[in-house]
C-alpha cells in the first residue's frame, strides 16, 4: 500500500525540529542529497524520502543529526490510511490517469518559474488546492538571509521547466469519483463475474509461479547435490536472460542461495561476485544466508585483509550482524566453522558466536505446576521395573540399528505365508520370478542410462531445463530396485498411473532427503547424541516431563548442532509426479515378460509386461497400469516371500528423538511431519511457526511421553493368529479369508438380456467383494509379518498428530491403534508386579472386553469373572480345541489374551507379585457427549453418560433406544404404518452407532445409512421396509437426543452457526485449544490442478488450498465435532503429562486410556481431575472472545463487497451469544466411577 507524505508546508515541518539543527544551512546547501529529499517530500514520495534520509544518516556528515531528524518524523507523520480513504486516492488517480495526468504532480500547478513572480494570492489558492504541496514562495520565507541567493542560484541553474498540463480541479475530481461509485452500486452481474474470473485468474497466476519456483529451487538443490555447478549456474543464466517476464521471476533470493552456497563449497570466490553481480541487475536483495555463503567462501579460500571486511561491511549496511548468522542459518558440515574462520582470520574479528538462550518455561494454565522450577516430584519408586530393558551395550548395539535401518531406507521383512512348505509348482514360479526380475533389472538399469544421456544431451545441445538432474541425485541401481518393487506390486494391484506414479516420485525424494542428510556430516554426531539420550530414557524410563525435551537441546549444544540443518526444499507435486511418470514410462516400455512362459516349449517370445491403458472408475476416465495376466499369475503364484517396507513405516528400536519443536522429531532421517497433512497443505505449518515454542512444550513433551513407551509381542497370541490366517482365515474370528475363498464369477453363457444385466449385476457385486477381500488380506499380512519380524525385539512408535491435535502412532501398519487382532498381540515390554488390586482389574478388564455386563457394577463383573474362571482357564489352555468361550465375545482376542495372562498370574506362586505386562483399558463413555454435558453443565446429559457417582452404569444408547421406543409406540397408536413395523425391532445395537457419531457431525442421511446397515442385519425385519425404517428411526434419534441432551445441542448450535457465519465472511474457522495448540479447519473450495507429462495429463483436485474460499458446507458441519475431537486431545494430553509425572506407564486410543494393571487406580484419579481441570477453565467464553478478535474486521478485499457489512454484524451478534450453562457440578465427575471405567 502506497503511504503519502503528508507535509502541508515546509514551514510546519520546519517547526518540528529543534532549532539548534540548522536547518538553513544544512535543509537547503545545494547538495544532491538535499535535492533529492526536498524532490521526494515535494512529490510526497515517502519511499524515495526515507531511503534517502536513512542513507544520507548513513554518511559521516555534519548534517546526520539533521538527517536523522527527518527520518524519525517522516515515519511518524506516516498515518495508518483508513480503507475508505485509500479508495477514494485510488479513484482519483485513476481519473487523473484517463485525463494522461501524472498522478504525482499537484492538481493546481503553479505556473510561475521563479518564486518570487508568484503572488500571495497564488499561494493561498496553491495551498488550498493541495494542502499537501508547498509552494517556492513558502520555501523561501523558511532559508535564512545568508543562504537564500547561493541557494536559489543553484536551483535556477539546475531545475527544468514543468510540463504545461491540463488544469483539473479537486471539485472535478469529487464529482467523477462519485459518478464511479454510483456506476459502481450499479455493477452488472456481468461486470461482476467478469472482475471474479479475472481476480481467479491472477490468483492462478501466482500459485503457478510460487510452484515453479519451488520447482526451480529443487533443480537447483539437485544440480548441487550432484556437484554440477557449471549447470546450475546455466540454468541460472538462462532464466535470468529469458525473453518472458515469468520465467525471470522465478529467480528469487531462494534460487540465488542455493547456486551460492554449491559455489562456496568450492571456494569460488568469482562466482560468488558475480553473482552478487547478477542479484543486484535483477533487484533482488540479498540476505543474511547470501551473506553466510559468501563468508563460508572466504573461509574455504582462506582471504585475508579487505574482501571479508567489506563483506561484513556491506552485511552490516544492510541491517544484518554477525550474530544473525548464527541464530538465523542452517549449516551442513563445516560450514559454521569456515565462516568463523573468514570472520576471526580473515576480518581480524575475535568473534563467538551467541549461545542459544535456554529453554524458555510454559505459561499455560493448566499445566503450570508441572513446569514449575521448584517441582521435583517422582514417584517412580513403588512402580519402578528392577532393572533396565537394556545394558549399555546393547542401547549402543540397538542405536546402531535403527540408524542402519533408517540409512537404508528400507527393510526386507519376511512374509508369514513363506513360513509355510512351498509346492513343487511354487518353487519353480519363484524360479522363474526371480529369472524375469534380472532381466528385469538389466533392462531397466541400462534404459536408465541411455535415458540420462539423452536428457543431458538435450540440455547442453537446446540448453533446456529437464529431469536430468533429478536422476542423477541417486545411484541407477536404486532407481531400478524401486521400479522392480513397483512391478511386483502393480502386478498385485494394478493401481492407477496417478498413484504409482507418486508413490515412486516420494520414494526418490525421501531417499534423496537421507542421502542429502547423511553427506552433512552431521549422522556421526547425531548417532553420538541418539546413543546418550537412549542410555538416560533406559535408565530413568522417561523421566519427568520435559526431561527428554530439555536433555536434547542440551546434547545438541554440547555437540554444536544447535542450528543443525534441515531438510532439502519440499518439492511440488508436479515435480513428484513428473519424475515418478517418467520412471512408470521406463518400465512400461522395458519390463517384458516371456509369453511362452506357460507353454510346452524352449522358444522365448518377449512381450510387455504392463500396459498403460484407460478405463472408467465412478463415471471419470482414469489413466491405469494394467499388468499382463501372466505377470499377474507369476507373481501371485511365487508366494514371495519377502516384503519391503519403507524404514519410516515400521517401528523404531529405541526411543524416538524428541520433539523439541515444530520441526525435529520422531525418526532419526526420516522425515518427519508433526502435524499430519499433505505437503499443498501449509496453512497448519505456519500457524504452529507463529506459536511461540514454549506454549507448546505440553503438546510436545505428551508425544514424546506416548512415544517414550516400550512394546513388544505377545508371542503365544501371535502364533495362534498366524496359524488361522494360514488356514485360509476365520470371518468369525475376523481373520481375513485369501480371494481364493471368494465367491466365483457367474457366467453369461445362453441368458436372456434380462438375465444378463441381473448376472452383470452379480459380478460386479463379486469384484467388488474380491477386491475388498484382498484389501483386507494384505493388510493383515502386513500386520502379522511385521509383528513377527519383532516378535524378540522390544520397539518403540514414534507419534504426531492430525490438525485437531488428535495423536496417532507414525507407523501405520502395525501399532495399538489397530484392531482386535493388532492389539491383542501387543503387550508393554515394561512389567510391574500385581500388586493388591491388579488381579482383580485383570478379570474386571476381561468382562469388559466380553460385553456380557456392560449395565452391571464393577463389583458385579468381577463377581461374573471369578463364577467363569474354568471358562477362562480353559480358554487360555486350549484356545483352538476346548470351549472356546473366548470366541463368543465381542473382543475375542483381546478376551484370550486376557484369560491367558489371568491363568498365569492366579497359577503363580504369590499372585501378587506376578510381574505383570498386559495393558488395562479404561474406555470413556460416549466420550464426545461427555465433553458436551461438562460444557454446557447439563445434569441430565451428565448422568446419561456417567458424569454423575452412580450404583451401576448408565447407557446413553439404551437410554436413547428407551426415548425412541416411546416415540414409536406413540405413532403406532396413531396409525403410522412404518411406526408398527418396527415393533419389537428398537435395539440398543440398531441406535448405537449413530448415537455415538451425532456429536461428531454425523448427518441425517449418514445416520440413516448407519440404522440401515443395522435393520438389514436383523434376520426377522422385513426388507422391503429397511430404507423406510431407517429414515424415520433417524428422525426420531435426533428428536431424542434433542430431548436429552438440550443444552448440549444448543452448544452444538452455536459452533455450527458461528463456523457458518466466519465461513460467509470469507475465512477459515479457527481456534486454539486450552492447552495451547492453534488449530485451523484445512476445508477450502476444491481446485482442479492440471500436471501435464508426455505420458498422461492429470487432473488434481485439492481441497486444501488456504488461498481458495472456504468450503461453507464442511466449515460448519465439522466445527463442532472437530472442537470436541480438539477437546478429548486436551484431556488426553493432560492425563499423559500427569501420568508420567505420577511415574506410571500410559498410552491412549483417543479416548480409552491404557496402564499396567497395578496403576489403574492412580490414572483413574488422574484422568478424573485433569477432566475437572479442563472443564473448570471457561472454555466457551475464551472461545467466543479468541473469535470475536480474529474475526473482528473483515479481511482484506470484502470491506467493499455488497451486503458482508450485514453478514459480518450477524456474525458478531452469533459469537459474543455464548449458550447459557446448567447447574451440574464439576467436582463430581472425581467421584464418577463409571466416568472412564
Amino acid at each position: 500500500m502506497t503511504l503519502l507524505l503528508r507535509l502541508t508546508s515546509v514551514r510546519s515541518f520546519r517547526a518540528t525540529l529543534s532549532p539548534s539543527v540548522g536547518v538553513g544551512s544544512a535543509w537547503m546547501g545545494g547538495c544532491p542529497s538535499c535535492n533529492k529529499l526536498r524532490t521526494a517530500a515535494r512529490y510526497q514520495n515517502i519511499v524515495g524520502f526515507r531511503t534517502y534520509a536513512n542513507m544520507a544518516a548513513q554518511k559521516k556528515d555534519p548534517r546526520l543529526e539533521l538527517y536523522k531528524v527527518l527520518s524519525s518524523r517522516a515515519q511518524q507523520l506516516i498515518k495508518p490510511e483508513k480503507a475508505e480513504g485509500m479508495r477514494q486516492r485510488q479513484k482519483k488517480q485513476e481519473i487523473l490517469k484517463k485525463r494522461k495526468v501524472s498522478s504525482h504532480v499537484r492538481l493546481q500547478p503553479v505556473m510561475s518559474f521563479h518564486p518570487t513572480q508568484q503572488t500571495h494570492t497564488q499561494r493561498g489558492l496553491s495551498s488550498r488546492s493541495n494542502p499537501n504541496i508547498y509552494t517556492f514562495a513558502e520555501f523561501e520565507e523558511t532559508q535564512t538571509s545568508q543562504t537564500v541567493d547561493s541557494v536559489l542560484d543553484w536551483q535556477m541553474s539546475h531545475r527544468k521547466q514543468f510540463r504545461t498540463t491540463p488544469r483539473v480541479t479537486e471539485s472535478v475530481v469529487d464529482e467523477e469519483v462519485d459518478a464511479t461509485e454510483e456506476l459502481e452500486e450499479e455493477e452488472t452481474p456481468e461486470k461482476k463475474a467478469k472482475r471474479m474470473r479475472q481476480m481467479e485468474k491472477m490468483k492462478t497466476l501466482e500459485k503457478k509461479q510460487k510452484e515453479e519456483q519451488q520447482y526451480t529451487v529443487a533443480l537447483m538443490e539437485a544440480c548441487v547435490s550432484i556437484g554440477e555447478m557449471d549447470r546450475a549456474t546455466r540454468i541460472l543464466f538462462f532464466l535470468k536472460n529469458h525473453k518472458t517476464q515469468a520465467k525471470r521471476k522465478l529467480l528469487n533470493i531462494d534460487v540465488y542461495n542455493v547456486v551460492l552456497r554449491g559455489w562456496a563449497k568450492q571456494a569460488n570466490m568469482d562466482k560468488i561476485r558475480h553473482l552478487f553481480l547478477l542479484m543486484t541487475q535483477g533487484g533482488i536483495q540479498p540476505n543474511i544466508q547470501s551473506y553466510s555463503a559468501a563468508l563460508e567462501c572466504m573461509g574455504r579460500a582462506e582471504m585475508t585483509g579487505d574482501a571479508p571486511i567489506r563483506c561484513v561491511q556491506q552485511m552490516q549496511r544492510e541491517g544484518f550482524n554477525l550474530e544473525d548468522i548464527f541464530t538465523s542459518c542452517t549449516f551442513q558440515a563445516d560450514e559454521q566453522e569456515c565462516i568463523l574462520k573468514a570472520i576471526r582470520d580473515g576480518c581480524g574479528i575475535d568473534f563467538t558466536p551467541p549461545v542459544p538462550p535456554p529453554p524458555q518455561r510454559c505459561t499455560t494454565e493448566l499445566v503450570s505446576s508441572i513446569y514449575a522450577e521448584d517441582n521435583n516430584n517422582n514417584h517412580r519408586g513403588e512402580t519402578s521395573q528392577l532393572q533396565p530393558l537394556f545394558t549399555e551395550e546393547e542401547v549402543e548395539q540397538r542405536c546402531k540399528a535403527q540408524l542402519e535401518m533408517e540409512t537404508q531406507h528400507w527393510l526386507q521383512v519376511e512374509s508369514i505365508e513363506g513360513q509355510q512348505q512351498p509346492s513343487p509348482e511354487v518353487l519353480k514360479l519363484r524360479e522363474l520370478l526371480e529369472a524375469h526380475k534380472s532381466m528385469w533389472e538389466t533392462g531397466l538399469l541400462q534404459a536408465i542410462r541411455d535415458l540420462k544421456k539423452e536428457l543431458n544431451k538435450q540440455s547442453i545441445g537446446k540448453g533446456t531445463v529437464n529431469f536430468y538432474p533429478f536422476l542423477c541425485i541417486l545411484e541407477d541401481q536404486e532407481y531400478v530396485n524401486m521400479m522392480v518393487q513397483a512391478v511386483c506390486q502393480l502386478a498385485v494391484t494394478g493401481d492407477p498411473l496417478l498413484i504409482t506414479a507418486r508413490d515412486l516420485g516420494l520414494k526418490v525424494q525421501q531417499k534423496y532427503r537421507i542421502k542429502e542428510k547423511l553427506s552433512s556430516g552431521s549422522v556421526a554426531k547425531l548417532n553420538e547424541m541418539y546413543q546418550k539420550y537412549c542410555s538416560f530414557m533406559v535408565n530413568s524410563q522417561g523421566g519427568q516431563p520435559g526431561q527428554a525435551r530439555e536433555l536434547w537441546y542440551q546434547l545438541e549444544r554440547a555437540h554444536g548442532v544447535c542450528h543443525a540443518m534441515g531438510d532439502t526444499g519440499t518439492w511440488p507435486i508436479s515435480l513428484v509426479i513428473n519424475l515418478g511418470s517418467l520412471l512408470v514410462d521406463v518400465m512400461v516400455r522395458e519390463v517384458k515378460i516371456d509369453n511362452n512362459l506357460f507353454r510346452k516349449t524352449s522358444e522365448q517370445k518377449l512381450i510387455p509386461a504392463l500396459y498403460h491403458m484407460y478405463t472408467y472408475r465412478n463415471i471419470k476416465q482414469v489413466g491405469i497400469i494394467k499388468p499382463h495376466p501372466m505377470l499377474v499369475h507369476l507373481v501371485e503364484g511365487a508366494q514371495d516371500t519377502n516384503l519391503t517396507f519403507d524404514s519410516s513405516l515400521l517401528p523404531m528400536l529405541m526411543p524416538p528423538v524428541p520433539w523439541s519443536s515444530v520441526k525435529k522429531g520422531g525418526f532419526l532421517l526420516s522425515t518427519t511431519k508433526l502435524m499430519r497433512c499433505s505437503d499443498a497443505t501449509l496453512q497448519h505449518q505456519l500457524l504452529l511457526e507463529k506459536v511461540g515454542t514454549s506454549e507448546l512444550y505440553p503438546i510436545l513433551d505428551s508425544l514424546n511421553q506416548l512415544g517414550a513407551c516400550a512394546w513388544k509381542i505377545n508371542q503365544p497370541i501371535l502364533d495362534l493368529v498366524i496359524q488361522v490366517f494360514n488356514n485360509k482365515g476365520s470371518k468369525e474370528l475376523d481373520i481375513p479369508q485369501p480371494v481364493s475363498e471368494a465367491p466365483t464369477m457367474p457366467k453369461l453363457d445362453r441368458l436372456s438380456n434380462g438375465d444378463k444385466q441381473a448376472i452383470r449385476k452379480q459380478m460386479a457385486q463379486v469384484r467388488k467383494l474380491r477386491s475388498e477381500m484382498h484389501s483386507l488380506r494384505m493388510d493383515m499380512l502386513y500386520k502379522l509379518s511385521i509383528a513377527n519380524r519383532f516378535r524378540d525385539e522390544s520397539f518403540y512408535f514414534p507419534h504426531n498428530m492430525d490438525f485437531r491435535g488428535r495423536v496417532y502412532p507414525c507407523p501405520p501398519h502395525f501399532n495399538h491403534l489397530g484392531s482386535d487382532v493388532a492389539r491383542s498381540i501387543l503387550v508393554f515390554a515394561e512389567g510391574h508386579p500385581l500388586g493388591e488390586k491388579g488381579l482383580d482389574w485383570l478379570k474386571i478388564h476381561l468382562v469388559n472386553l466380553t460385553g456380557f455386563k456392560k449395565k452391571n457394577s464393577q463389583a458385579e463383573r468381577l463377581e461374573f469373572a471369578n463364577e467363569m474362571m474354568e471358562e477362562i482357564l480353559d480358554s487360555a489352555d486350549n484356545p483352538m480345541t476346548g470351549r472356546k468361550w473366548w470366541m463368543t465375545t465381542d473382543e475375542p482376542w483381546q478376551a484370550l489374551a486376557c484369560c491367558m495372562e489371568i491363568a498365569n498370574a492366579v497359577r503363580s506362586p504369590d499372585p501378587q507379585a506376578y510381574v505383570s505386562h498386559f495393558p488395562v483399558h479404561q474406555d470413556g463413555s460416549c466420550n464426545g457427549l461427555q465433553h458436551y454435558a461438562a460444557l454446557g453443565r447439563d445434569v441430565t446429559g451428565a448422568h446419561q453418560v456417567n458424569l454423575m457417582p452412580a450404583d451401576s452404569p448408565q447407557d446413553v444408547y439404551s437410554g436413547v433406544a428407551l426415548q425412541v421406543e416411546k416415540l414409536r409406540l406413540k405413532d403406532a397408536e396413531e396409525g403410522v404404518k412404518i411406526a408398527q413395523v418396527l415393533d419389537g425391532f428398537i435395539r440398543r445395537k440398531v441406535v448405537k452407532q449413530t448415537v455415538m457419531t451425532v456429536v461428531y457431525g454425523v448427518t441425517r442421511y449418514g445416520g440413516r445409512l448407519q440404522i440401515q446397515r443395522q435393520l438389514k442385519d436383523i434376520p426377522d425385519f422385513p426388507q422391503e421396509h429397511v430404507w423406510e425404517a431407517a429414515g424415520y428411526l433417524v428422525a426420531k434419534v435426533f428428536m431424542s437426543l434433542r430431548e436429552i441432551f438440550t443444552l448440549a445441542r444448543e452448544i452444538q448450535d452455536w459452533l455450527t452457526e458461528s463456523a457458518r457465519l466466519i465461513s460467509h465472511v470469507g475465512s477459515a474457522v479457527q481456534w486454539v485449544t486450552p492447552l495451547g495448540l492453534p488449530v485451523v479447519q484445512p476445508y477450502h473450495k476444491k481446485k482442479s490442478k492440471v500436471v501435464r507429462n508426455d505420458m498422461q495429463n492429470f487432473i488434481l483436485s485439492m481441497s486444501t488450498d488456504a488461498s481458495e474460499r472456504p468450503d461453507i458446507m464442511k466449515q460448519k458441519n465439522a466445527f463442532p465435532p472437530n472442537f470436541i475431537h480438539s477437546l478429548d486431545s486436551t484431556h488426553m494430553m493432560l492425563t499423559s503429562l500427569h501420568c508420567q509425572l505420577a511415574g506410571i506407564q500410559y498410552v491412549s486410543v483417543h479416548d480409552c486410556f491404557w496402564t499396567h494393571a497395578c496403576t489403574v487406580d492412580t490414572m483413574n484419579r488422574v484422568c478424573r481431575e485433569q477432566f475437572v481441570a479442563l472443564h473448570s477453565q471457561p472454555i466457551l467464553e475464551d472461545l467466543s472472545k479468541y473469535l470475536v478478535q480474529e474475526y473482528g474486521t473483515l479481511p482484506a478485499g470484502l470491506e467493499s463487497s455488497p451486503g458482508m457489512d450485514v453478514k459480518h454484524d450477524r456474525l458478531m451478534e452469533v459469537l459474543v451469544s455464548v449458550p447459557p450453562k446448567g447447574d451440574f457440578d464439576l467436582k463430581r465427575v472425581l467421584d464418577s466411577t463409571y466416568f472412564f471405567s
